[in-house]
């Protein structure tokens, strides 16, 4: 696999599209996923409306991906609020030079991802759970707390 760039190229027209697509509340699609791809440019790797076990299903432990998946939040009054989860998983089997140098464009994914409610740091699939998700999304929550999470 090529050397990391020094800076990641997130203007593509496709990876615009597939981001917009998961925020807009009418849209099906609840998830998007981006990867370093053989020459270490930045790959659209999927995107989908099976919620996060669909996403986490895409995910190898040899590789490193960032996305984010919505989820609704439920209350008592029928109320239906997105939440956005950014997710940056490096597989537990990516060299650690190699996650080093990922860790430097770290940023640049998050002001591409603007506007999440929170986000998680991964390097396996079990920490990257739903009990995670709301443990975290409920912590932020305030006093408005939703009942439930929808994650499909």
């Amino acid at each position: 696999m090529a050397a990391l760039k020094r800076s990641v190229d997130l203007s593509g027209e496709d990876f615009q599209e597939a981001w917009q697509d998961v925020r807009n509340d009418t849209s099906n699609t609840n998830w998007i996923l981006l990867a370093y791809g053989d020459k270490g440019e930045i790959v659209l790797r999927g995107k989908g409306s099976g919620g996060l076990s669909e996403m986490k299903r895409k995910l190898h432990d040899n590789q490193i991906y960032v996305g984010v998946v919505r989820v609704r939040a439920v209350d008592e009054y029928g109320s239906h609020r997105a939440k956005f989860v950014y997710i940056n998983y490096v597989g537990a089997n990516v060299p650690t030079l190699r996650a080093a140098r990922a860790s430097t464009q770290r940023s640049d994914f998050e002001r591409f991802f603007h506007g999440y409610h929170i986000q998680i740091y991964a390097n396996t699939l079990e920490e990257i759970s739903e009990d995670t998700i709301i443990d975290l999304l409920q912590a932020c929550a305030g006093a408005h707390k939703p009942q439930a999470y929808e994650f499909s």
